[in-house]
């Protein structure tokens, strides 16, 4: 079956550069606008996905959540330990540091395209020692978590679906899907959850 490739990253020369690179290797690759749109029809996607600010770590999650058959290698502008589990643990099935050699980006895309995921051994390491809680489904991300710190310092649903980068409608969405995903039904019930789990600090 064939794979379908976007690249989302907000300069044009970064995304041609990753075309070229896997046009070399064989691969074609798409650059949508509307990474959302393309991702509607049925056909196995994989996001070639920058991943830099508050709102690109909104849209990993948003894609692990909403698209989970879709392959995601996180390209990350801070080649830490702890954002490459971060985008792991968010969604990404392979994190990449931007500045990566041609080879270790064109053996990350063939790796994820043959169903495998090349991971760091100390990023590894690092994921093996997690404690279970952080993996229970009922923890927020870090990102919802984010989510819940601005709510309790009393930020509208507007203003945050602004700072995510999301509509209002799409905001209210995604907290409905926080409130069950915690257990609860209400703001109000979702930040007293929060207040006693230590998710607010």
């Amino acid at each position: 079956m064939r794979v379908r490739i976007a690249i989302c990253d907000p300069l044009p020369v970064f995304r041609r550069g990753v075309q070229a690179l896997l046009r070399d290797a064989g691969i074609d690759a798409e650059a949508p606008d509307d990474l959302l749109a393309w991702l509607r029809d049925e056909q196995q996607k994989m996001v070639i996905l920058t991943v830099r600010t508050p709102g690109d770590w909104t849209l990993l999650d948003e894609l692990r959540r909403a698209h989970e058959d879709t392959l995601v290698i996180a390209i990350l502008d801070e080649a830490s330990v702890s954002s490459h589990v971060r985008a792991l643990t968010t969604g990404a099935i392979a994190a990449i540091p931007r500045d990566a050699t041609a080879r270790t980006m064109r053996e990350a895309f063939v790796a994820a395209l043959d169903g495998q995921a090349l991971v760091p051994l100390r990023v590894l390491r690092a994921l093996t020692s997690l404690p279970h809680a952080v993996q229970d489904p009922a923890t927020p991300t870090e990102v919802e978590r984010a989510w819940l710190r601005r709510l309790a310092e009393g930020t509208t649903v507007n203003e945050l679906a602004s700072h995510a980068g999301y509509s209002e409608r799409m905001m209210y969405r995604l907290l409905r899907e926080l409130y069950t995903k915690i257990g609860v039904s209400s703001r109000v019930e979702a930040l007293l959850r929060a207040r006693d789990a230590g998710w607010l600090q």
